[in-house]
C-alpha cells in the first residue's frame, strides 16, 4: 500500500471532499498502476483520504492511502504529472498494514496571518472558552480542542483537535477576530499530527 502527504493550493482548496475523491480515482486511472477494489456488486477503487477540511482552506499535509502492489519509487513524480492542478504530493510512504487516515490523524497546526497580537493565556485558561458552530447555530465549548497556541512574532499557531473531534480553524478565527480584531487573515493548514502528537514518520514507525 501506498500513504501520500499532498497539499491542497493554487484553487484546489475549493475544490468538496467528495469532488477529491473522484479526482484522485482519476489521477490513479492516468497514472496506469494497479489499484484493488472492493468486492460486492458496486466495486469502487480502495483510496481513502483523510477527514475533509473546511472548504477554501489551503492545506500543506493531507494525507491519502492506497491498497496498491506499486511500489513507492517513482510514485511521486508520475502521481503529480497526472494529478489536477493544485494537488501535490509532497511525500510517499510504503506501508504494510492499513493506515486509518481518517480516524488516527488526531490534530493539525494551523499558521494564521493577520489577526491582532493578543495574550494567549486568556483563551488556554478560559474552560469555557466557545466558539459558534454555523452547523450546529449555536454556541459550543472547544478548550479542550485546543492543543496548543502561540504568536511566533506576528503569526498565531494553533495545534487543533482535527479527524473524528474536530475544532474548524475558521470558527476559531472568527471568534478571534471578534474579539481582538485584525485583517482578514489567511489560514493555513502547516501539518497533520498522527495519535499522541507523532508526524507521518514518526507513526510509521511504531506499526
Amino acid at each position: 500500500m501506498i500513504l501520500i502527504k499532498y497539499a491542497k493550493s493554487n484553487g484546489a482548496e475549493f475544490i468538496p471532499h467528495l469532488d477529491t475523491l473522484r479526482h484522485f480515482t482519476k489521477t490513479i486511472r492516468r497514472m496506469g498502476i494497479p489499484i484493488n477494489y472492493s468486492q460486492g456488486f458496486n466495486p469502487h477503487m480502495l483510496v481513502y483520504l483523510s477527514s475533509p477540511i473546511a472548504l477554501g482552506l489551503k492545506s500543506e499535509s493531507e494525507y491519502c492511502l492506497f491498497d496498491t502492489p506499486a511500489k513507492k519509487e517513482g510514485f511521486l513524480e508520475l502521481f503529480n504529472a497526472s494529478s489536477p492542478k493544485g494537488i501535490r504530493c509532497k511525500e510517499v510512504y510504503e506501508v504494510e498494514k492499513k493506515v486509518n487516515v481518517a480516524g488516527d490523524i488526531t490534530s493539525a497546526l494551523y499558521e494564521i496571518r493577520g489577526i491582532n497580537h493578543f495574550d494567549v493565556g486568556e483563551i488556554l485558561s478560559d474552560d469555557s472558552f466557545s466558539v459558534f458552530d454555523k452547523r450546529a447555530q449555536e454556541e459550543k465549548v472547544v478548550r479542550e480542542r485546543i492543543k496548543k497556541l502561540y504568536f511566533d512574532k506576528e503569526v498565531l499557531y494553533a495545534e487543533l483537535a482535527f479527524g473524528n473531534v474536530t475544532l474548524r480553524p475558521d470558527y476559531l478565527v472568527e471568534k478571534l477576530l471578534k474579539h481582538y480584531g485584525g485583517n482578514h487573515p489567511t489560514v493555513v493548514k502547516k501539518e497533520a499530527f498522527f495519535l499522541d502528537g507523532l508526524t507521518a514518520l514518526e507513526y510509521l514507525s511504531t506499526r
